[in-house]
């Protein structure tokens, strides 16, 4: 189960998008302007971001720069009802995992969501057994000092 927030300031569609979420079983967080979402990015703890491009406050591509530089591993989608290649281009050069049309198809979209949130689980399981990996590597001098303390020990 993912934490999911979608930015859209059209109240309708931020609903649609929150029941999609929460029918695939992920807790979703709504906010109507990325000032608000940025309130709710930094009180939750959010996995994933899906936002509108255009907002009448700050757009999408502000949101994400600003959210990328106070925590980089979240994964953010960028809709928009006016796509534009440059923006295509320029949303994915500041971080964002996907760029899709409205109306997004659920489709394409449950496929989205689907290989993000995968990434994200694959990143985290990662970060873990590096850890781990890291845990291991620490306590190889302390096996070795008792390893030669029983050596002797038992002389």
């Amino acid at each position: 189960m993912s934490n999911i927030l979608i930015i859209d300031d059209d109240p309708d569609y931020r609903e649609v998008l929150c029941g999609f979420v929460e029918a695939k079983g992920d807790t979703a967080y709504e906010a109507g302007s990325a000032d608000e979402g940025m309130r709710t990015y930094l009180t939750e703890r959010i996995d994933l971001v899906i936002s509108d491009l255009v907002m009448p406050d700050k757009d999408g591509l502000e949101f994400l720069k600003e959210m990328k530089m106070i925590r980089a591993d979240t994964l953010f989608i960028m809709v928009t009802g006016f796509p534009a290649v440059e923006t295509a281009v320029q949303a994915m050069k500041e971080g964002a995992y996907d760029y899709l049309m409205k109306p997004v198809d659920k489709n394409q979209l449950t496929g989205v969501l689907n290989r993000a949130l995968g990434a994200l689980e694959l990143r985290r399981s990662l970060s873990m057994m590096k850890g781990m990996n890291a845990a291991l590597l620490m306590s190889i001098p302390v096996w070795l000092v008792l390893g030669g303390f029983l050596v002797w020990f038992l002389k």
